[in-house]
């Protein structure tokens, strides 16, 4: 080789070196499994130390027993199997910070196949790993939310294909999860439905609407009633549409037993809105008592019909209601249809059904308790009136033995029937007896003998 080939060989194997240098990422070269070769500047400098100092040194002079090892190893694997081997290496840099590289180390073969040494370039990926944990627990934490929700979710694309269904879409409609996949959102309404949840679902994928009260149908053929709410989003970078399926079936059959319930209640039942307290129903008790037809009440409140005698009474307890969420055992008098006047033990609660609130009015019919108590009273008072007349005449009456007259505490004298009179406002009539028809009428006491 004359003079000015190798001249321009020293400028290559320059340019190649200050290229290598110029390299924003770590690169060096293993001449075995122990040993550096050439290094390039970038990770000189991540190892803190001048390229001369790294360069065809063993590498437990350079770096730690443990790190060299793991490093020697996987040199070694590469040596045996022929194959690129990529992993990620915990190494500390010039100030003594542990980094995480991703190193990818690959073999370099001589003229007969033979492994003559290994190139490596390393990326700092601690940041990255920061992202990609982050990453990886907020989406644990989403399966953990989302797949163990009760409710069904389900998420599809504009074309109303589903994308993704949680395990209580499966639990709840019979499908599997793979079925679910590619089936359309509405595929899972009920067949009687379809052509409303067609047009809702448009309205929806349009953003005219967010919710949905049509029912759901399971594989089997179940009829399932939800509530259904949805959202816009993204899924995968695609746009997408999120639904919540709240099943109802529960809620249902509480509601079927309260209906059950309000109806066939003895007392009085009524169900009002908030806050204009107009009437939504009435049970059988409440039209019977009251005489009011359900048409004739809905959607009229009690002040409008005049039902409560004292409507400040009534303004009072609708008030505590409100305020408190009950009231119990009020008396007021309310008006029936026909002008009756009937006497109510009164008691309210507020109630929640399906996002709205409700009053639930209960009275009981004491009209006849009122009734028997006012009859009571009155008994008690002639009793007592009486009894006030008979201790009036207790005690020892001064009376003439000859003539009978009776003498009062003023040292009067008068006659029996008088004080009696006086003193109980009893009347006397007047006749003779056997004995003193003798003795003063003898002729007609003889003349009455048989």
């Amino acid at each position: 080789m004359n003079q000015h080939n190798s001249g321009q060989l020293h400028v290559r194997a320059e340019q190649l070196d200050q290229l290598v240098d110029s390299v924003p990422i770590q690169m060096w070269v293993a001449v075995d499994c122990e040993t550096y070769g050439r290094v390039n500047q970038c990770h000189a400098d991540f190892m803190g130390r001048p390229k001369a100092d790294l360069e065809f040194k063993p590498l437990r002079s350079v770096l730690g027993a443990s790190t060299a090892a793991i490093c020697e190893e996987l040199n070694r694997e590469v040596t045996r199997t022929g194959r690129v081997v990529v992993g990620r290496e915990h190494v500390p840099d010039a100030s003594g910070n542990v980094r995480l590289l991703e190193i990818t180390r690959t073999p370099v073969f001589d003229n007969e196949g033979k492994v003559r040494h290994i190139a490596c370039h390393a990326v700092d990926v601690t940041e990255q790993s920061v992202v990609e944990t982050t990453l990886a627990q907020s989406e644990a934490n989403f399966r953990a939310l989302i797949e163990t929700i009760n409710d069904i979710i389900v998420i599809g694309d504009h074309h109303g294909h589903l994308l993704y269904t949680n395990p209580a879409t499966t639990a709840i409609l019979g499908y599997g999860p793979d079925e679910l996949l590619g089936m359309g959102i509405l595929d899972l309404h009920a067949d009687f439905v379809r052509d409303e949840a067609l047009a809702i679902l448009t309205e929806m994928m349009a953003g005219k609407r967010s919710t949905c009260p049509l029912p759901l149908q399971s594989k089997s053929g179940v009829v399932v009633p939800v509530e259904t709410r949805i959202w816009h989003g993204r899924w995968n970078d695609t746009d997408c549409i999120f639904g919540l399926s709240k099943d109802l079936s529960k809620e249902q059959a509480a509601l079927q037993k309260f209906d059950r319930l309000f109806r066939m209640n003895p007392a009085l039942m009524a169900v009002s809105k908030v806050p204009d307290r107009t009437f939504i129903d009435i049970n059988e008790a409440f039209e019977r008592t009251m005489g009011y037809s359900i048409a004739d009440v809905i959607g009229k409140s009690s002040q409008d019909l005049g039902m409560f005698v004292d409507a400040e009474q009534q303004e009072r307890a609708a008030d505590m209601l409100a305020r408190q969420g009950f009231f119990r055992e009020v008396d007021m008098k309310v008006r029936a249809k026909d002008g009756r006047i009937l006497d109510g033990l009164f008691s309210g609660d507020m109630i929640e059904c399906q996002g709205e609130t409700f009053f639930l009015t209960v009275m009981i019919d004491i009209t006849e308790r009122k009734q028997a108590e006012a009859a009571r009273d009155e008994t008690i008072r002639e009793l007592r009136a009486a009894l006030a007349e008979i201790t009036t005449l207790q005690g020892i009456v001064p009376i003439c033995s000859s003539c009978k007259m009776i003498r009062d505490d003023g040292g009067y004298w008068e006659q029996v029937e008088n004080y009696v009179a006086r003193h109980t406002g009893a009347q006397f009539s007047h006749g003779v007896c056997p004995d003193c028809m003798k003795r003063l009428y003898p002729d007609f006491h003889r003349d009455a003998k048989p």
